[in-house]
């Protein structure tokens, strides 16, 4: 994660006006990305969804090898240039001398990555890891009520060794150093409780913990985000890509593409 600033003659300018705050909806969804790695990084052991594709048919094996090698040798760059070009063969309008961006390279190193595992497993029998520690890790936030059992699941949050070796400790620290906050989305009654809503947790959480790091209240920053507009009228919309800047459109995007183009 990479540390965010303003400058000073902005921030005096900010502090400056009287009156409520302009929402940064823009700082707002980069939180809201941070912390929704962070979560997923914590209940399922990676920062963002698999979706394991099954491996392309009519391959011999010693031909999924060979492709299994080159994929390997990829760099996340190489994979999204694969990508768009595909998809330009595919008949969509896509802008080839286009650079990247970050949100591009970070979700085309998850497509090359979820691309590689599933031709691997087609010679290694697929192996289930139960993920005891980090969901019984995340079953405790979620369902914390005083702060002395949140403060232990940010602990032990904190120690996972994926978490340390990722840098990922400041953000069960900024849990704790804003307790309050986080207790009292969970007493919302917007708070998913459903069985089968824990997604849609994850969700909640980051958006409204993105909310207290951008300085809004988390239910201004969940409404906010949850209602935010994915097109022209939008306040990410790209008008040079002709898409929203949102890493949630993103993440579709790389998805819709991945799909396409699995098994290139």
């Amino acid at each position: 994660m990479e540390p965010i600033s303003i400058g000073w003659h902005s921030l005096a300018q900010i502090m400056g006006k009287r009156g409520p705050k302009p929402v940064d909806v823009g700082l707002l969804n980069v939180w809201d990305f941070e912390f929704y790695k962070a979560f997923h990084q914590l209940r399922d052991g990676i920062a963002l969804p698999a979706r394991n594709f099954p491996p392309p048919s009519g391959f011999s094996a010693s031909e999924l090898r060979v492709i299994l090698a080159r994929l390997k040798s990829m760099s996340p760059a190489e994979y999204w240039r694969v990508q768009q070009q595909m998809t330009s063969e595919f008949g969509e309008s896509v802008n080839l001398e286009q650079a990247p961006t970050k949100l591009d390279i970070e979700f085309a190193d998850r497509d090359l990555k979820e691309e590689i595992y599933s031709l691997e497993r087609t010679f290694i029998p697929r192996k289930i890891h139960a993920q005891i520690q980090r969901r019984e890790i995340w079953n405790d936030l979620i369902q914390a009520k005083t702060y002395a059992a949140l403060r232990k699941a940010c602990e032990q949050w904190g120690k996972l060794s994926d978490v340390r070796a990722s840098g990922l400790i400041p953000f069960p620290e900024h849990i704790y150093a804003n307790a309050r906050r986080f207790l009292s989305m969970k007493r919302n009654k917007r708070f998913p409780r459903s069985n089968y809503g824990d997604d849609a947790r994850i969700d909640y959480f980051a958006r409204g913990m993105a909310g207290v790091l951008v300085g809004v209240s988390p239910m201004t920053a969940i409404e906010r985000l949850r209602n935010l507009k994915h097109g022209p009228e939008g306040v990410l919309w790209n008008e040079d890509e002709r898409r929203c800047g949102c890493w949630r459109c993103h993440l579709k995007n790389s998805s819709d593409v991945g799909r396409r183009t699995q098994g290139w």
